[in-house]
């Protein structure tokens, strides 16, 4: 008798596993080349980019993401490593200085870029494609809300 259930217990956390892990490999898996695709598409469409404009204005574009990535994640790296760690309030005073330098610099990269963005497109089409981006952020946020809202428990 208690081998039969422990056969039955056995088995049924068997089809759990396999249900869960069958369950995961339904979400959708995340990949920055498929994001990049989705972002340029969207941002060409909402912008009124030209196939010429779109080749000239992307490369710079995605250039810049790079860097400021660049540069947040090494922020982020610095956060993760204090994040566990009583810190004095001197070293909390230069970790939010650093923070707030790292701020200064995407905005620098963002105004060098904004100057390469209008060699290649005239300035409304540059607020065009800044417009698009900040929309296409919260597009993307929205359907995440609806795709998690949406899956089964």
């Amino acid at each position: 008798m208690k081998r039969n259930i422990l056969a039955s217990l056995l088995l049924f956390v068997i089809a759990l596993t396999a249900s869960a892990q069958e369950q995961q490999n339904k979400r959708p898996h995340f990949s920055p080349e498929e994001f990049q695709a989705k972002q340029r598409a969207y941002i060409t469409d909402k912008a009124g980019l030209s196939p010429e404009e779109a080749e000239a204005f992307f490369p710079l574009f995605f250039e810049l993401q790079k860097k400021k990535f660049e540069l947040e994640r090494n922020a982020r790296k610095d956060f993760k490593r204090q994040r566990g760690e009583r810190m004095s309030e001197d070293e909390c005073r230069k970790f939010v200085y650093n923070m707030a330098d790292v701020k200064i610099e995407v905005a620098k990269l963002e105004r060098e870029y904004t100057d390469k963005y209008l060699e290649v497109l005239p300035a409304c089409k540059v607020r065009r494609v800044q417009h698009a981006e900040n929309s296409f952020q919260r597009h993307l946020m929205k359907e995440m809300m609806e795709h998690r809202n949406n899956r089964p428990e």
